[in-house]
C-alpha cells in the first residue's frame, strides 16, 4: 500500500513542507514517483518520521537524527556510539538550561529596577536595555 504525501503527513503529524524538508536533507529516502509525478509513500516512512519527529521533541538538530537513522538502518552495529551521542545531547540540554537560568536571573535584576509607577522617560528597565 503506498500513500500521497498528505496522506503520510495525516499519519504522522509531520506537515508536507517538513516531509519534503527532510527528503531534501536526507533524513528520509527519495520516494517512488507515479506516472503523474506524485510522490508515493511505503508504509515504512511512517515509522521512520514518527523516529525523527520523537527525535525532534526531544530538540535533536538534525546531525544527530541523521546518525541515529544509521544505526536504526544498519541494526547488527555496536550501539555504543549512540549512547555516546545521547550522553552529548544530555550535556547539550543541561548548558542550555544554565545558560536559560543565567538569562532569568538577569532577567529578574532588570525587573527590580522599576516599579512600574513611573513615566517610560524614567524607566529603570528601559535604562538598562539601552
Amino acid at each position: 500500500m503506498f500513500l500521497k504525501i498528505g496522506e503520510l503527513s495525516e499519519k504522522t503529524s509531520c506537515s508536507v513542507l517538513t516531509i519534503r524538508f527532510y527528503e531534501k536533507e536526507g533524513l528520509i529516502p527519495p520516494p517512488e514517483r507515479n506516472q503523474g509525478n506524485y510522490r508515493l509513500y511505503s508504509e515504512n516512512y511512517i515509522d521512520r518520521l514518527k523516529f525523527i519527529v520523537n527525535c525532534r521533541t526531544l530538540n535533536m538538530n538534525l546531525s544527530e537524527i541523521k546518525k541515529l537513522l544509521t544505526y536504526k538502518d544498519t541494526p547488527a552495529q555496536n550501539c555504543s556510539e549512540v549512547n555516546e551521542l545521547i550522553d552529548s545531547h544530555i550535556r547539550d540540554v543541561q548548558d542550555s538550561i544554565k545558560n536559560q537560568q543565567k538569562l532569568i536571573e538577569q532577567l529578574l535584576e532588570i525587573r527590580k529596577t522599576c516599579d512600574g509607577l513611573c513615566t517610560a522617560d524614567k524607566c529603570g528597565v528601559l535604562k538598562n536595555l539601552a
